[in-house]
Formats: C-alpha cells, sequence, structure tokens
C-alpha cells in the first residue's frame, strides 16, 4: 500500500508557497513568511500579507497535488491519527486560506465558510484516511465546484478550460 511521505509532501509544498507568494507579489502584497516561527506554526499561519494600504492579514497555504485529478479539495479534520493531533480545518487561526492547485488554479477561502460548508454537507461527505508513513490524516473530500462557490478568489492558470 502507498502512503504518503512527509519529506516530499513537504518540499511540494514550499514550491507551492512559492508560486503563491510570486502570484500575490505580482498583485501588489508584500510577503512575510512566519512560517518557520514556532508561534506562528502552532496557530497554522504560513504568511503575513501586507496589502498595499499597509493592512496585514493572516495566511495558511495550502497545495493540494491530487485536487485536480479528483475534482476535491481536502478537508483535515485529523493531522496523526495516533497522537489524536486536531487537522488544521479545525485548528488554523489564519484569516484566509489560499489553495494552490497546481496547473489549474489558485483559491483564496475564509477558513468560516469553509467549516460551514463541511459542515452543511457533512451527511453527504464521505470521511477518508490518507495513509503517511506510520500514521494516518483524516479528513473529508469536499467537490471543488462547491468550494469554488464559496471562494473569495478563484484565479485559473491560463489555458485551462475548466
Amino acid at each position: 500500500m502507498g502512503y504518503y511521505d512527509f519529506s516530499t509532501q513537504y518540499k511540494v509544498g514550499k514550491a507551492g508557497e512559492l508560486v503563491i507568494d510570486h502570484w500575490l507579489q505580482a498583485l501588489g502584497y508584500r510577503i512575510d513568511d512566519v512560517s518557520e516561527s514556532p508561534e506562528y506554526q502552532k496557530a497554522g499561519i504560513d504568511r503575513l500579507l501586507i496589502r498595499p494600504d499597509g493592512s496585514i492579514t493572516k495566511a495558511e497555504y495550502k497545495t493540494d497535488v491530487k485536487a485536480k485529478q479528483t475534482g476535491n479539495l481536502f478537508f483535515e479534520i485529523v493531522s496523526v491519527d495516533n497522537r489524536n493531533i486536531v487537522g488544521w480545518g479545525l485548528t488554523s487561526q489564519a484569516d484566509l486560506w489560499i489553495f494552490f492547485i497546481p496547473g489549474q488554479e489558485i483559491l483564496v477561502i475564509e477558513p468560516g465558510k469553509f467549516r460551514w460548508l463541511v459542515l452543511e454537507h457533512l451527511a453527504m461527505l464521505e470521511k477518508k484516511r490518507v495513509q503517511n508513513q506510520g500514521y494516518c490524516t483524516i479528513g473529508f473530500p469536499v467537490p471543488l465546484a462547491r468550494v469554488r462557490e464559496i471562494a473569495c478568489y478563484v484565479y485559473k492558470f491560463p489555458n485551462v478550460l475548466f
């Protein structure tokens, strides 16, 4: 049985963070990378985004490499099952979640709206366990079409027709 390797996923996530950073910088934002700060890590915050007017918002970045293939965005409720670590979907204190789907799009979502979407559709969503090395992550695959409906902003990469 295959599993997700943390080291590989970390590298993929870091590459995705660069894509999001460059995209936001092109839109005029300044980026403060706080992802290595223990205080911000605990709060689920990767970046402080400084708008052109000087106001600041806290963002958590997510790269979902499977979303293009599955048509779903993964909402994590348990990060590490055998250590009872609650997932980012329930613990993140970011103002915005920014999802990068390689080769397809970037979605900017308010966490409260995504959490509410999951709660509203809980009976229809299928809980999924994702095997990692030595533990499982648990969450709900949420249809991208539904997530786009609640997104603050959706950026489709050029030459992507859907």
